[in-house]
């Protein structure tokens, strides 16, 4: 029988008719009838830990250099199939600080790769960085954030490994369908979160009542029909700072550790992703009860008892404990369509914006009717840093801004002047005519209202030999719309504050209501990176979020303008403009890091020696240390990429450390490894920055651990010369006792 005959035959017995045109809202109508409730629905997780030493750090500091791993990172994805037309949808949350541009196209080639290029493409593959600043950088394809960093440039090593995680990840998905419910759940999360700029988020004209952040919890929960639960994805909008600075151990954060702690509660294979949500300005971390000090304080700073490795456990055990208690609800059997909406965008040439999204927060002196985005700019104000201890920290929040007078009716702009600040932002101002002449800067600083244009980085880069032609950041956007029975998820590359999310979400719960939409959630970090999103009220404070949002005053009513016509679209049954593509500079990167070009030059000494031994006997709360005679770690992660060259079935990096206890039989048995939260390797060179030998520290700190014998073993591969090297180190057998 041909296959339209099979097809049309399915379609009359699901309770579809073959002759109707499945537009969303037919699509919606149809799938209660096809499933009852009832999609196909994979889940999968794969490894995404990337090199752990001589990368950034996620926070984009100069100097601020991974030196070893706390937890592992982790990509999960859950693949949708459509009861009625067989449409499919990806969701994937991945463990990285941001998505940048240049991880869809990589994902998407892996995936042409493995026989799937026809069924995933940009419009129904949504990727999503969890936003954990401790997930190493040097991904993005564009010269801004590969040169604000503690390594300069782009490290092909790691992009490979993250890209073919990714891509393996929603292989096993893909793979694993099989008939499920999805429930939708929602609920508040107590004590997590707290708005890092109060002063802006209370400068909004419709904020007064409404809280700075956004508690609550949107779960997914996936059940098979079998039986068996397949996972879950909630989103939550929380910053992945729990881990500061200074901290430069490779960890998933607070939503790394929420993820650990519900799959080893559930057991059997039990996938569950913590998506981003509006976090822009949302930390995990408390103010500090000193106004004057104005910085927020986290978990160990609060409790001097904690290290800060478990910063973490504690801002992520929050998390899991509320989506433990969602997963135990009934919750809301989805029933309906699934259908997605994607385009690019150029933010930097939106020319007009419709004054119903832009009239009802002007400020005086603005003229709704000529609302455009402008060219991406950095705003002086980043200088002043923020809350959570951004890398700059020269200026007060705020400070650093164009004000407007009223003089005589009317308003008059009064630029901001370098010389009056006293910090060493004031050395800006002798330089400043100079700067601004050589950048271009005035070109751009009508459009952008009270942000202080430091940095044009949506202009062509001119100065910047080695990528002539293309600007510092990406400003070809992908905004995304998917739909799923009575959910709507708006995929959007940006840190969103907690008051430009909720417009955006009322503006398409409206929109969407006519389709039985009841709830709208926003993921963000999603497919790209475009920096932060701020109200039109908060971007006039020019606090740290204002200044990084990057397309002007209206850049938040533009996304709301876009995100409608995505709406629209779905609501007529049509495609929406695609937009330009972006440009494809995976061949462009001549700036790679030092590592990244050179490989492991030498590694020497006697692998595996213990340098530092374990002692006799511990007690709980005590920390284990044993240093051991190592080897370059990238070396294993070199092996792992060139072993699954072209495809993605190679396997997550093998394991860096075990830490084993004897049972009664005398056999050690494995309890924890180095994706375990309270264990941590640090690596360092010894003996000059030439030198091939290496050292690695190994800790674990001794939270709740039942008396017994232990031990710590390390095991590493090295590559000496064209082979292979494998070794090991054992610590001496320990005791560790209540007291």
């Amino acid at each position: 029988m041909k296959r339209w005959m099979w097809t049309t035959l399915w379609l009359y017995v699901i309770g579809c008719d073959p002759g109707e045109p499945l537009g969303p809202l037919t699509a919606r109508r149809s799938a209660v009838t096809c499933g009852e409730g009832t999609y196909r629905v994979g889940a999968g997780r794969a490894d995404i830990t990337g090199p752990l030493v001589q990368v950034s750090t996620g926070y984009n500091a100069p100097g601020e250099v991974a030196e070893g791993l706390g937890m592992r990172l982790y990509s999960r994805a859950f693949v949708v199939e459509s009861p009625c037309d067989g449409s499919r949808v990806a969701l994937v949350t991945a463990e990285m600080v941001h998505l940048y541009e240049s991880i869809k196209p990589g994902v998407l080639a892996e995936l042409r790769a493995l026989g799937l290029g026809e069924v995933y493409t940009d419009q129904n593959l949504l990727l999503s960085a969890t936003h954990a600043h401790a997930a190493p950088s040097n991904l993005s394809w564009y010269t801004l954030f590969n040169l604000a960093n503690g390594t300069v440039g782009f490290d092909r090593l790691h992009y490979r490994l993250v890209v073919s995680g990714i891509a393996r990840s929603i292989q096993q998905a893909h793979q694993d369908l099989k008939p499920a419910t999805i429930k939708l759940v929602r609920g508040e999360v107590q004590g997590a979160a707290f708005n890092r700029s109060p002063w802006a988020h209370g400068n909004n004209l419709d904020g007064e009542g409404i809280e700075g952040v956004n508690r609550q919890m949107v779960l997914l929960r996936f059940d098979g029909l079998d039986g068996q639960e397949i996972g879950l994805i909630n989103w939550f909008g929380l910053h992945g700072t729990s881990l500061g600075i200074k901290n430069h151990l490779v960890h998933g954060d607070n939503k790394g550790y929420a993820a650990y702690q519900t799959e080893r509660a559930r057991g059997g294979g039990f996938v569950a992703a913590f998506a981003q949500a509006e976090m822009g300005d949302v930390s995990p971390n408390q103010p500090d009860p000193n106004p004057e000090n104005r910085y927020f304080l986290r978990a160990n700073d609060r409790d001097r008892r904690l290290s800060e490795i478990e910063n973490p456990i504690v801002d992520g055990q929050k998390q899991w404990l509320a989506a433990q208690a969602l997963l135990a609800q009934e919750g809301e059997t989805l029933r309906g369509a699934l259908a997605y909406r994607h385009s690019f965008v150029d933010f930097n040439r939106i020319e007009r914006i419709e004054p119903r999204y832009v009239r009802p927060h002007a400020m005086p002196w603005d003229e709704p009717e000529q609302a455009r985005t402008g060219v991406a700019c950095v705003g002086a104000g980043f200088l002043a840093g923020d809350e959570e201890g951004a890398p700059v920290d020269f200026a007060r929040e705020g400070e650093m801004k164009n004000a407007f007078v009223l003089e005589d009716g009317r308003y008059r702009k009064v630029p901001y002047r370098f010389e009056n600040t006293a910090s060493l932002v004031r050395a800006l101002g002798a330089l400043w005519p100079i700067a601004k002449l050589v950048l271009g800067t005035d070109a751009y600083a009508e459009v952008h209202k009270e942000k202080v244009v430091l940095l044009p980085v949506g202009q062509v880069e001119r100065f910047w030999p080695f990528n002539p032609g293309i600007p510092f950041v990406e400003t070809i956007t992908p905004l995304q719309l998917v739909v799923l029975g009575q959910l709507a998820i708006a995929a959007v590359p940006f840190e969103v504050t907690t008051m430009e999310a909720r417009r955006i979400k009322d503006r398409l719960a409206t929109a969407l209501a006519p389709a039985g939409i009841s709830e709208v959630v926003l993921a963000t970090m999603a497919n790209s990176y475009s920096m932060y999103l701020t109200t039109r009220e908060e971007y006039a404070e020019q606090h740290f979020e204002g200044a990084f949002t990057l397309f002007g005053p209206w850049s938040g009513a533009a996304t709301e303008q876009e995100l409608d016509r995505l709406a629209q679209d779905f609501l007529a049954g049509r495609d929406p403009a695609p937009g330009p593509n972006p440009p494809d500079l995976s061949a462009k990167q001549l700036v790679e890091t030092w590592v990244s070009r050179t490989g492991v030059i030498r590694d020497g000494g006697n692998f595996g020696e213990v340098l530092t031994d374990a002692r006799e006997r511990y007690v709980r709360d005590e920390t284990v240390q044993v240093v051991f005679r190592g080897a370059h770690p990238r070396t294993v992660f070199q092996r792992l990429a060139d072993a699954s060259a072209g495809n993605a079935a190679g396997q997550g990096a093998p394991t860096f450390l075990e830490v084993q206890r004897r049972g009664e039989d005398g056999a050690y048995q494995t309890v924890a490894d180095d994706g375990d939260p309270l264990t941590t390797l640090r690596w360092k060179r010894v003996g000059g920055p030439v030198s091939p030998l290496s050292e690695v520290t190994i800790q674990w700190i001794l939270r709740d651990v039942p008396p017994g014998t232990y031990r710590i073993y390390h095991g590493l591969a090295k590559r000496l010369l064209a082979s292979d090297l494998p070794f090991t180190g054992t610590s001496r057998p320990f005791e560790v006792a209540d007291r």
